[in-house]
């Protein structure tokens, strides 16, 4: 029950994402949050801190959305999970230009799931 219910986290944040919805995006979450990325820590310690990151990615990147390829648990208990992640990044036009890996940490706080750090390495 704890692994489908924190899975699910993974996939609504990735759907709010993907729409663009930012108080979706923020609800996937639990806070403090943070994402881990290379060595740098950029945490976010409460929700109306939080900034999408999809208008850069489209400035950037000409991202369009962002497909989930995998979301298998590493560690499950009552209230938290380590997932392996994996995602890949579209164009409008359907060309897939990146995928990452990543490893996020979902945690049960105050009756919610939500996903609370984001760990990976952008080459």
């Amino acid at each position: 029950m704890s692994e489908e219910k924190a899975r699910q986290a993974i996939v609504n944040y990735i759907e709010a994402f993907n729409a663009q919805d930012l108080p979706a995006m923020k609800d996937s979450f639990n806070f403090p949050f943070a994402w881990l990325i290379n060595h740098t820590v950029r945490a976010v310690q409460k929700a109306s801190d939080f900034q999408s990151p999809t208008k850069r990615l489209i400035e950037e990147e000409g991202w369009h959305h962002t497909v989930l390829d995998l979301a298998e648990p590493i560690h499950v208990w009552d209230a938290k999970a380590h997932f392996k992640v994996e995602y890949s990044r579209y164009k409008a036009d359907g060309t897939k230009y990146v995928s990452h890996e990543a490893l996020w940490i979902v945690t049960l706080v105050d009756g919610h799931w939500g996903v609370q750090w984001m760990s990976l390495y952008l080459p």
